[in-house]
């Protein structure tokens, strides 16, 4: 199952969790492939994210941090370093 954001959705997509309302109330049932004017009624919805059938293909955890440590090695200034931080959380919440 992966969570994309519904301005990456595309046509033939399959839904892998119901997509539901604020009421709790199952707008469109997983299972459900996407066509164009789907996408385009979760997008009226105001529904950011969505969660479609299919695996992620990403690189091992540990060759992205280690990728990311040395494009900032010679890095000391703070403000910077917080642009790393933000990107190590990142990675290890796309490996959740």
């Amino acid at each position: 199952m992966l969570k994309i954001s519904v301005d990456k959705a595309k046509p033939g997509m399959k839904l892998a969790q119901d997509v539901i309302n604020e009421a709790g109330i199952v707008m469109i049932p997983a299972g459900k492939e996407l066509t164009d004017s789907l996408i385009d009624k979760l997008s009226r919805m105001n529904i950011d994210v969505i969660y479609i059938e299919g695996e992620r293909n990403l690189p091992p955890k540990e060759s992205l941090l280690s990728e990311l440590q040395k494009r900032f090695e010679k890095i000391t200034d703070q403000p910077t370093l917080l642009i790393k931080k933000a990107l190590e959380e990142h990675i290890e919440e796309m490996y959740k």
